[in-house]
């Protein structure tokens, strides 16, 4: 701890009093909108700085989506598609193992079945094919001459994809990671949010996952099929439930929830307990969400792993099955599964965290000299390393690669997680001499090299990244939106914050602080092993409760009477009917 409490670097990114300009936002913000002056601080504090701007952001709707046609791409790939519905040609989707990938794939199944097309959905091995479009799989579904649309991938897949132009299979790839704009792959149609051909305007928003790719491909081919921009009853109620799978793509992808994202996923999470899609409501029902508002939270940590989990323990062809199948009772099977699997995977991922972890420390990774992490080990999952990574990232604040060591092929895989401030897939790109394939984005990516390279590949790495941060930046960053006081700590205000709901990356959970809060009554530790405290603060005459998730170990210094500023999310404690505004504490420091 650098002061007694404090657990991170503090950056304010709220709003200035002394900016006479930013107060006057803040009341024009918060007149148009109706919500109070602290939430209305946050949003100018975030760049939404006036009346029109805030009040479409508090009112997400898919009337606010972009015409599909601009999507690049997606014209040619719709017709392309259309043409195999007429003359009956089976068509292929290919699509990644992960969540995004298995919505993408679901949203194309959906909607092209209801078509008329002949659709089967093909769903590589994480362990045994890697990520993406891959030449095997080509040349093995090439026998049926299919049209093969590629979702959440294909993007540098330039040998598959010459191999398909080869074998005389057209190819359509949809996809939304970082590409070589000078090096693009041979496919009849590429759909990319960030591709421009020089000759359009560029799409106004390119931070689209692959689920929101394959929606604006899937909606504008069924436009193009009824030869009308409005649809059937039948058809647009199949469209908003395609939106529930979006946004889980989007969510769990971690997209920034800002424009269409945000769009989306307000959207598709208000709808998704009315889905017509059976697998997704025995997915709900097996979560144990049925009496729950089903928030981006739930999605990222409670629905999001159970689809992930067989992709990363096995084969994802189930998460595939569950969300394209019409059989209710086997889609509660499957979705039971699921949760079974995914308890294996926590587990799995705990125990190869742990080891992880120690090896960082008596290896001397988390040096100052040491800014990036790369660890590996015979035995550990490949399919759970991206996870520790995140993990070790959050551990250590600072880029970290995970990779499986495998002995009989001589080979190590894994995956590469980033910190802000360094692009992970502009230091791969540096390091791209050592591996035999690589992908990603900026904040993600995998890797895969000969297992006698890693120590070079280590070396690179840490020169490269040693160079972007400095050591100050190893310690973890904890942004606050504005300061508030206990008369601001009640249901009314904490109702304004869930409207900038949904809440995620690009989007954080507000994040406010509590100057010179007295300790009303000391800290408890509570929870298994003590890992959380409760504890009652006051300041003037109001008193609030605080929780702190994580923070057990840190109970014996708030004892009665201790002085502190608190940061905390704003939360609403909903029991028997009843709401109450709690604050969960995410650091604090003590006042002397």
């Amino acid at each position: 701890m650098h002061e007694a409490g404090t657990l991170r670097r503090w950056r304010w990114r709220g709003v200035d009093r002394q900016d006479r300009e930013a107060r006057e936002c803040v009341s024009a913000v918060s007149a148009a909108t109706g919500i109070g002056p602290l939430p209305a601080a946050l949003l100018v504090g975030r760049g939404i700085r006036d009346a029109q701007t805030a009040r479409t952001f508090l009112q997400p709707s898919l009337a606010s989506l972009h015409d599909p046609v601009r999507l690049p791409g997606v014209e040619r790939a719709a017709q392309r598609i259309l043409q195999s519905i007429t003359s009956g040609q089976p068509i292929v989707v290919y699509g990644d193992y992960d969540v995004d990938g298995v919505t993408a794939s679901a949203i194309l199944h959906h909607t092209l079945t209801a078509l008329g097309a002949k659709v089967t959905v093909y769903t590589p091995h994480r362990i045994e094919e890697g990520y993406g479009l891959n030449s095997e799989a080509i040349r093995e579904l090439a026998v049926n001459n299919p049209l093969i649309v590629s979702v959440d991938c294909g993007i540098t897949a330039l040998e598959p994809a010459r191999l398909a132009k080869a074998l005389g299979i057209d190819l359509v790839i949809t996809d939304h990671h970082e590409f070589d704009p000078s090096n693009l792959p041979e496919a009849h149609a590429l759909v990319h949010p960030r591709i421009t051909d020089g000759t359009t305007e560029p799409y106004p928003f390119g931070e689209l996952c692959g689920a929101g790719v394959a929606l604006k491909l899937a909606w504008h081919t069924a436009r193009l099929h009824c030869g009308s921009d409005r649809l059937p009853q039948a058809l647009r109620e199949l469209m908003v439930d395609m939106v529930s799978l979006a946004a889980l793509g989007t969510v769990a992808d971690v997209a920034p929830l800002m424009g269409e994202n945000r769009d989306i996923t307000a959207c598709g999470l208000n709808q998704i307990k009315r889905t017509h899609i059976v697998g997704l409501t025995a997915l709900i029902d097996a979560a144990k969400l049925n009496d729950e508002r089903i928030s981006a939270y739930h999605v990222g940590f409670v629905l999001g792993p159970r689809l992930n989990a067989c992709g990363r323990m096995g084969h994802a062809r189930e998460a595939v099955e569950l969300l394209t199948m019409t059989d209710a009772e086997r889609a509660k099977e499957i979705a039971v599964r699921l949760t079974g699997v995914n308890d294996h995977r926590r587990a799995t991922e705990r125990a190869i965290y742990t080891e992880a972890h120690r090896m960082v420390l008596e290896q001397g990774f988390d040096s100052v000299d040491s800014r990036a992490i790369v660890v590996g080990k015979e035995g550990w999952h490949p399919g759970v390393v991206g996870i520790v990574a995140s993990r070790l990232v959050e551990a250590f604040a600072r880029p970290v690669v995970m990779l499986h060591i495998d002995q009989e092929t001589g080979e190590a895989h894994g995956s590469a997680r980033s910190v802000t401030g360094v692009s992970i897939h502009e230091a791969l790109e540096h390091c791209a001499h050592h591996f035999r394939s690589w992908g990603g984005h900026a904040m993600a990516a995998g890797v895969r090299l000969d297992a006698v390279k890693v120590e070079d590949f280590r070396r690179d790495l840490i020169a490269f990244v040693n160079e972007r941060l400095r050591a100050e930046d190893l310690v973890g960053e904890l942004e606050i939106d504005t300061e508030c006081s206990m008369t601001d700590v009640n249901p009314t205000v904490w109702e304004q914050f869930e409207r900038l709901a949904p809440f995620g990356r690009g989007n954080p959970s507000p994040v406010l602080c509590l100057r010179n809060a007295v300790v009303e009554r000391g800290a408890t530790r509570m929870g298994g092993e003590g890992k959380h405290l409760r504890v009652l603060l006051r300041q003037g005459d109001r008193m609030a409760d605080a929780v702190g998730f994580g923070l057990g170990e840190y109970a014996h210094i708030l004892q009665r009477g201790v002085r502190i500023d608190a940061v905390f999310e704003p939360k609403m404690n909903i029991w028997q009917g009843r709401r109450k505004a709690e604050m969960h504490i995410r650091d604090f420091k003590t006042i002397q």
